[in-house]
This record gives C-alpha cells, sequence and structure tokens, in this order.
C-alpha cells in the first residue's frame, strides 16, 4: 500500500513538473521590432529581455538599476547588438514622465510594452508623491507609463501591451478606501497590498483592452506562475517565519520555476501569431486563466480606474476618451 501511494504521489509529481516546465512554442522572428521591458535587469525582466533579443527584437531595458553589464551579456550572447538601457524609477511620477519624453526623442514606435517592474514589499510606506509604495512601484507607474507611451504604440502595426499578474489576486482585499494605503490601519496588513498591487495591473490590462481596441493594441495581464526571483525574499520581510521558508521551499520544489521557465508565458503572450488578437485577456502556464470575480463588476473596475486617472494625475489630454 505505501508502495502503491508513494508511486501515485511520484506521478502526480512528474506530471506537475512536465505541465510548469512547458516551453513557448511561438515561431516569431522580431527583427524590426521594438520591445521595452520594465525590470528588465534581473528576474523575470532579465529572462524575458534576453527570449525576444534571441528572436532579433530591438529591446529597450527599463530599470531603476544600472543595466550596462546586463545589457553587453545579452549582445554577446544572442549577437543582437540591438539592446540599450534606460533608467526608470516608478517610485517617481516626475522620473516616469522624464522617462517617456526621453524615449520619445529615440524611438518612434513601441511593438511591444511588458510592464515588469515590481517589488514584493517595502519599508517605505509612501514616495514622495504620496502614493503607496508598493502600489505605485507595482500598478501607479505603469498605468502612468502606457498612457504616456500610446503614441508610440499606435504608431506600430500590430502592437501589445502586457501587465504582470499573480495567482496572489486571488487573495486580495482591494477596497476604494485601500486604494491608496498611505496611513496604517487594522484591516490591510503589509502582504496585502502585493496582492492589490497585483489584482490592479490585471484590472489595468482588462480596462486598457476595453479602450484601446479601437487603436487596434492588445492588451492582456500574465501570471508567470510561481518563479524563483528576488520576489520571495523580499516578501519574506512581510512574514518572517520558519513556517514561511517551508512553505516557500516545498512550493518552488512542487511547482516553482526559474527566471526563463516563468518567461515562457510572457514571451508566448507577446509574440505568439495565434494570440495576435486576443485582448483582455489573463494568461498563465502558456493558457487563458480565469480573473477574480470582483473584475466583472463593471462599477468596481470604473471606480479604480477613475480614482488611479487622479492619483497619477493625468491630464485631460492624456485621458483615454470614451
Amino acid at each position: 500500500m505505501l508502495l502503491l501511494i508513494f508511486l501515485i504521489v511520484l506521478l502526480l509529481y512528474i506530471c506537475i513538473r512536465i505541465f510548469v516546465s512547458r516551453k513557448s512554442e511561438s515561431l516569431a522572428c522580431l527583427v524590426g521590432k521594438t520591445a521595452l521591458v520594465t525590470g528588465g535587469n534581473s528576474g523575470l525582466g532579465y529572462a524575458t529581455s534576453f527570449l525576444l533579443a534571441s528572436r532579433g527584437c530591438r529591446v529597450i531595458i527599463a530599470d531603476q538599476n544600472n543595466s550596462d553589464k546586463t545589457v553587453e551579456e545579452i549582445k554577446k550572447i544572442t549577437g543582437n547588438q540591438q539592446i540599450t538601457y534606460m533608467p526608470l524609477d516608478l517610485s517617481s511620477l516626475k522620473l516616469t514622465r522624464e522617462f517617456a519624453k526621453e524615449l520619445k526623442k529615440t524611438e518612434t514606435k513601441i511593438d511591444i510594452l511588458i510592464n515588469n517592474a515590481g517589488i514584493g514589499n517595502s519599508n517605505k510606506l509612501k514616495t514622495n508623491d504620496d502614493l503607496n509604495t508598493v502600489m505605485q512601484i507595482n500598478y501607479f507607474g505603469a498605468f502612468l507609463l502606457t498612457h504616456l507611451l500610446l503614441d508610440l504604440l499606435r504608431a506600430a502595426e500590430s502592437p501589445r501591451v502586457l501587465f504582470m499578474g499573480s495567482i496572489s489576486i486571488f487573495f486580495n482585499n482591494l477596497t476604494m478606501k485601500n486604494l491608496n494605503y498611505i496611513k496604517h490601519d487594522k484591516t490591510t496588513r503589509r502582504k496585502d497590498l502585493y496582492c492589490n498591487s497585483k489584482l490592479c495591473d490585471v484590472l489595468a490590462a482588462q480596462e486598457f483592452s476595453k479602450k484601446l481596441k479601437r487603436f487596434n493594441i492588445m492588451v492582456n495581464s500574465v501570471d508567470p506562475g510561481t518563479v524563483d526571483t528576488n520576489i520571495f525574499p523580499s516578501s519574506h520581510a512581510i512574514s518572517p517565519s520558519w513556517l514561511y521558508e517551508v512553505y516557500t521551499y516545498i512550493t518552488l520544489m512542487i511547482i516553482g520555476t526559474k527566471a526563463f521557465g516563468g518567461a515562457q508565458t510572457i514571451f508566448d503572450v507577446a509574440t505568439n501569431p495565434k494570440l495576435a488578437s486576443q485582448t483582455g485577456k489573463h494568461y498563465s502556464y502558456l493558457m487563458q486563466w480565469f480573473k477574480p470575480s470582483i473584475l466583472g463588476s463593471q462599477k468596481f473596475c470604473d471606480d479604480v480606474w477613475k480614482k488611479t486617472e487622479e492619483l497619477v494625475k493625468l491630464s485631460p489630454e492624456e485621458r483615454i476618451p470614451n
């Protein structure tokens, strides 16, 4: 009996590993395409930049950390010399605007925008913009940046925009009151901020897709799965305990992947010709995935969208007309 149980568990484990280790089947040639990857210096952003570059894509790595070394490494390994780095600090609305302004001086179009940059936790509750730090870097900044780059996206032939989700979206406690959490209260915990920011990213992709479909801009969200990146050490500060360490280890062992494994779905949604007309969808493990039921409330989504427009200080001209 014990042997049978062991064999069943082993078979189940093998099946799970095969499922989470699948690769994108996209054979798209990206020569002539330009991609912007935020947070492209490490983790999923780095792996995604590498995959795009390997297909001949011009890749702009936008990161707060200096990425010159990363750029040279990608150039050397892929042979693609069209890799550049531009500093981007999403924790500042002013610097995000300056980034977009500088980008427009050198680029005539953006074919692929991957809003990947994010953090799991921050010791600083709010930024100088009076926005919650985790929410601003993970969501508000990407929301603003996408608006600022719409002209470059519209100039591309078949542009695609991606926002990064997470399994944590199903554990959110997002309300209009804690959308911008800058004062401590008893109902919102530090771990909620990451969950809420990722839900907002999926919400943004869903609502952008509706507003930009008439411009032929496809917008989707991606959950890369459980990926062994620096998000886990960062998040450990939220739940510093041996139980969290054990949970993390077991989870990564069973369903976890390295950065290049997690980047497969990102790369697939960004490049696969079969998904060229798909918009407003949520993907994970190379499959279309479901979303939390709260995103089915148009009123809730509209309220979050309108409040976000105010928080990031969009001008009337920058807002997308209905």
